[in-house]
């Protein structure tokens, strides 16, 4: 039984790595570009939403991976969240000068 919770944490880091990598290119392209405008907000609050509700989760079962997984995919799309913010603004900012 041992032997299976090991290969489930296993399984369940290389999953978490999997999905997290999936965030780093938006965020390199995003910062390379400043533009945004093509992403939803809306989308990165409701999945944002639900790995804070993961992360509560993780802690009731006192799981690690569950915790580490979506603390730190949380933490990268705020991140996005901020960047699409931030750009947006600046592309509004500069479509408004006469």
């Amino acid at each position: 039984m041992e032997d299976l919770v090991a290969y489930a944490d296993i399984i369940g880091t290389i999953a978490g790595i999997l999905v997290l990598s999936s965030f780093v290119p938006q965020i390199v392209k995003a910062y390379k570009t400043k533009k945004m405008f093509d992403v939803s907000a809306h989308l990165m609050i409701l999945i944002a939403s639900g790995m804070f509700l993961w992360v509560i989760y993780g802690f009731i079962r006192s799981d690690p991976v569950i915790i580490g997984t979506n603390a730190t995919g949380f933490a990268l799309n705020i991140t996005l969240l901020i960047l699409k913010l931030r750009y947006d603004k600046m592309q509004q900012s500069s479509t408004i000068k006469i």
